[in-house]
């Protein structure tokens, strides 16, 4: 029995003179949520020859994603062969992975911004989905293995059908052995047949594209791509005009779904692209929000995809991570911050890890989570000015605000407190979204309070400062319930 979107679809086919048979849809399958992962990035000491401490912190990780929801990580791998780190810590990622058994999966987002070729590619997915120890971690949809990206549509559709009848009928075989990985995938992997299926995040039109963009990219791909995934994250969620990244994501739901492709949408927390001096105001868990409830009750995605898990240098890690700066292992994050510009500079994000859970329960489930404990999340920049040389080009309403979102049973009164300055708001049941004029003072104190009695006091955990050498525009986050 064919769902609603597929007979769509089939209806729709007629009309644009394609065929689309039985394709799964988001209303059939099951909804998934994934997080990019960083396989550049650590948030841990350095590892040992044996690769156990970092197998212990992606076990970690592993738990602390798959606790709030998140069923997978999409590995980000840049230059696979060009760079082995990659092949290693991928290597142990599978193992965290295949000692837990847990269900959690892994799939392969094959950055193509500098130097991976298509041999990287067939290497990265045959290593493991070809590898007896690893093949069931490895993530796929209806028994086909799936490959997503990051950028890559400037090698056209020749480079990306080639790709797939390599992967399909075992041609093009790999041959080069990474010793330096985990003994289990250290080898030549094995060529032989592999079902992909094919989840490209490619930037038609740029970051935020037009309809025309999008239809225009999708056409010459019609038969080679199952689906994309739209990296969303330079915008400013509910704008309402460009760069709002809501407007392309609904075109992105609309045009896949109608050629029958599934559709990937982002969800990020914020985005500040500190190597291109530019900044993007998702003015606290606001921004986040929108993205969600886009997915919940417009757009309805097949999956979606939380960028990121761990990019420290562009400030869209969800991970609880107080500070990266702090671990030796963390000093992959670039040369365009180095120390001393990375002391204090990067900050906890566990508000928005445990904020997550909410919304991915609601977007799975299709109803909103009946809340049984009162919590409150708070989000703020530790320095007030945003003076910056080279200038950092900023978008969306940018201020100096103390963001609030609180998930409450019952209306309930919060006060702030920074120093001698105080501040109260009053917020009703359910989860809302407010702010506050942010000053310069001690870490904020919260207080929750409902008919006078005190349900809960917390303390945030960075100070706000005027000013500072180098400027912050990473969010400081927690949160806790009674």
């Amino acid at each position: 029995m064919l769902c609603t979107r597929q007979r769509v679809c089939l209806f729709a086919s007629h009309l644009l003179a394609t065929l689309c048979l039985f394709t799964p849809c988001s209303l059939c399958a099951q909804r998934l949520v994934f997080a990019h992962y960083m396989l550049a990035n650590q948030d841990y000491t350095a590892d040992t020859p044996t690769g156990a401490t970092n197998i212990a912190s992606y076990e970690r990780e592993i738990q602390q994603a798959q606790s709030i929801g998140i069923d997978g990580f999409a590995l980000n791998a840049g230059g696979w062969f060009k760079e082995p780190r990659y092949i290693r810590r991928a290597s142990e990622m599978f193992e965290a992975a295949y000692r837990l058994h847990s269900g959690f999966k892994l799939m392969f987002s094959a950055d193509m911004c500098c130097s991976n070729d298509a041999p990287d590619i067939l290497d990265m997915v045959r290593r493991f989905a070809n590898n007896p120890r690893y093949a069931t971690i490895c993530f796929r949809h209806n028994g086909r293995f799936v490959l997503t990206t990051f950028a890559g549509s400037s090698r056209g559709p020749r480079f990306w059908q080639q790709l797939r009848d390599d992967f399909e009928h075992g041609t093009t075989p790999s041959l080069v052995p990474a010793p330096n990985a985990l003994a289990p995938a250290a080898g030549v992997p094995s060529s032989a047949p592999l079902p992909v299926f094919l989840v490209p995040s490619f930037f038609w039109g740029g970051e935020t594209p037009t309809p025309d963009d999008i239809v225009n990219g999708i056409a010459p791909y019609q038969h080679i791509l199952d689906g994309a995934f739209y990296w969303g994250i330079a915008g400013v969620p509910g704008l309402g005009h460009p760069p709002d990244q809501l407007l392309s994501s609904a075109t992105y739901a609309v045009s896949l779904h109608a050629a029958c492709k599934l559709y990937m949408a982002p969800i990020a927390f914020q985005f500040w692209a500190a190597n291109a001096n530019r900044y993007y105001e998702y003015s606290g868990y606001s921004g986040m929000r929108a993205l969600w409830m886009q997915a919940i009750q417009t757009t309805h995605p097949d999956w979606v995809e939380i960028i990121t898990w761990n990019d420290f240098i562009e400030g869209t890690y969800v991970s609880p991570i107080n500070d990266p700066a702090l671990y030796p292992g963390a000093n992959d994050l670039g040369a365009s911050i180095a120390p001393p510009s990375t002391l204090h500079f990067f900050h906890s994000h566990r508000g928005v890890t445990n904020l997550l859970s909410y919304f991915i329960q609601w977007y799975k489930t299709g109803r909103q989570p009946i809340l049984e404990h009162d919590t409150i999340y708070w989000a703020y920049r530790t320095v007030l000015s945003i003076a910056h040389q080279p200038p950092i080009n900023l978008y969306g309403p940018v201020a100096n605000a103390l963001y609030i979102t609180a998930n409450l049973t019952a209306p309930a009164e919060i006060r702030v407190t920074i120093g001698t300055s105080m501040q109260t708001i009053a917020l009703p049941a359910g989860s809302t979204d407010a702010q506050l004029p942010l000053t310069s003072g001690p870490p904020p104190e919260f207080t929750l309070t409902r008919a006078n009695v005190h349900l809960m006091q917390v303390v945030g955990d960075d100070p706000i400062v005027a000013t500072q050498p180098y400027p912050d525009l990473y969010n400081s986050t927690g949160s806790a319930h009674d």
